[in-house]
């Protein structure tokens, strides 16, 4: 039997809090698209829900995104998944 454990990675707050949240991918067309992660909690009701962003963003942050966009999020009795799109949009002007 094999056990698979993901981790959040590493990624300094100021990195976390420089990314811009996009509110639909129209705003982010011209920029590149550098993967879709996904953050989960196995914390109920908001409380997970507000983990799980927290966690895909931080994984968009250690991607190098300079914006992201939520994608999707599924809240069930065991599990809250929050997928989000990251993106490399050039230097902020």
């Amino acid at each position: 039997m094999f056990a698979f454990c993901a981790s959040t990675p590493k990624v300094a707050p100021e990195r976390v809090e420089a990314m811009h949240e996009a509110k639909d991918e129209e705003t982010v067309k011209a920029c590149t698209m550098l993967g879709r992660f996904v953050g989960s909690s196995t914390q109920a009701g908001e409380q997970g829900l507000l983990q799980a962003r927290a966690e895909a963003r931080i994984k968009c942050a250690a991607s190098g995104a300079t914006d992201f966009v939520y994608d999707s999020e599924s809240v069930s009795p065991d599990v809250v998944t929050v997928a989000a799109k990251a993106y490399d949009c050039g230097t902020p002007k």
